[in-house]
């Protein structure tokens, strides 16, 4: 008898062991999938949120992270928060088409790079700054428009418009506009396409090297 109920105390402990790990196992699942749902919902309005939480976040340690801290710090929010290869794609124009895989593979790298080490080094410091996240407004076929405000100590608020696009990853910024009008998109293809003209892919490689460089110098 004593045997049969030892059994059953071990029955018992398996199937209580069994139903812990069970339900260790669907509380994980449960939270990674409640984490991809939170991604997946994240609205154009989070996204932009989230991004200037960390850049401001990155402003406030500016002096001892130095500009590779701030570049490591922005990297992946940056890369999480922006279509950086569809922004490559805009400022290229039309000779993105006729570049060969490995080409657009390296220019839309370096655009990458340049794009973080813009913001790693024009916000390398931080003075009493805040941002104020304003509305939201979706413009049929361009995307949605979220309103921001960087907020100085001394002086004007800067307006701070970002364009995003839903994409299978969620909502991307695309395009920021300075002064709540100033694409900076538009500036960068302006700039490229005269290089692109002049000398080709080749050049506008060089050039984004050659920026890079500075930007990680100065």
């Amino acid at each position: 008898m004593l045997d049969v109920l030892r059994g059953r105390s071990w029955i018992a402990h398996c199937s209580l062991d069994r139903s812990i790990r069970c339900l260790i196992l669907v509380l994980i699942l449960s939270a990674f999938g409640a984490g991809d749902l939170r991604a997946q919902e994240a609205g154009p309005r989070a996204v932009v949120s989230t991004f200037q939480d960390t850049l401001l976040a990155t402003m406030k340690e500016a002096g001892p992270l130095g500009f590779e801290g701030r570049y490591q710090r922005l990297q992946s929010a940056m890369e999480s928060a922006f279509d950086l290869e569809q922004m490559t794609r805009i400022v290229v124009g039309g000779r993105w088409a006729k570049l060969s895989e490995a080409e657009r593979r390296q220019v839309v790298d370096l655009f990458r790079r340049f794009s973080v080490s813009t913001y790693a080094n024009e916000f390398s410091g931080y003075g009493g700054e805040q941002f104020d996240l304003g509305d939201d407004r979706a413009h049929p076929g361009l995307g949605t428009i979220v309103e921001t405000r960087l907020v100085l100590k001394d002086g004007a608020p800067v307006e701070l418009n970002y364009l995003l696009r839903e994409t299978p990853q969620g909502w991307k910024i695309v395009d920021v506009y300075l002064d709540g009008t100033i694409s900076e998109l538009a500036r960068r293809r302006d700039e490229f396409a005269s290089i692109i003209r002049s000398r080709g892919v080749d050049g506008l490689i060089a050039l984004l090297k050659k920026k890079n460089e500075e930007l990680a110098g100065s």
